[in-house]
């Protein structure tokens, strides 16, 4: 073994690793909460448009079947109300099986028509994060509590 090798300093490979793992942990957490972020955004989207969708097809039902004959007079009787909550719930006018979002109820499905004809349809639905009930903050304490967060899908039709 020659002198110049037997003085050097550690390997550089050996270096190289610990310098890896330090970017590890400083670019980690940073790229789980971009992911976390991405995520979350996505849910809200779908779930956004899942309700918007809703509130179209109830709000097509109630204009196609809210006429009373040939008056031109919009009737939202309790049966065509009920149907069109179900519609937006349940995704059919009977009111069985699974809701379309986890917790939507008939309850929170509103539904209206005005002087000039115009049946509208309002959903709100309060929105619950993927991960819980609350949105972590990384870089301090405390959290953003979801619960707080109203999702709300409107539409309005003219009967015809």
């Amino acid at each position: 073994m020659s002198i110049a090798t037997a003085n050097r300093s550690p390997s550089s490979a050996h270096r190289q690793r610990g310098v890896a793992m330090v970017e590890f942990v400083v670019g980690a957490p940073i790229l789980l909460l971009v992911l976390y972020g991405i995520v979350e955004l996505g849910h809200i989207f779908v779930e956004s448009s899942t309700l918007a969708d809703a509130a179209r097809n109830a709000d097509r039902y109630l204009a196609s079947k809210a006429l009373l004959g040939s008056t031109g007079v919009v009737n939202l009787s309790a049966p065509i109300v009920a149907a069109a909550q179900n519609l937006a719930v349940y995704g059919n006018t009977g009111g069985g099986g699974a809701p379309l979002l986890p917790g939507l109820a008939t309850g929170q499905v509103t539904v209206a028509n005005d002087a000039s004809n115009n049946v509208s349809v309002t959903i709100a639905y309060p929105y619950t994060s993927l991960f819980g009930g609350a949105i972590p903050l990384f870089f301090r304490p405390g959290e953003i509590n979801t619960a707080n967060i109203t999702l709300t899908a409107y539409t309005s039709i003219r009967a015809l």
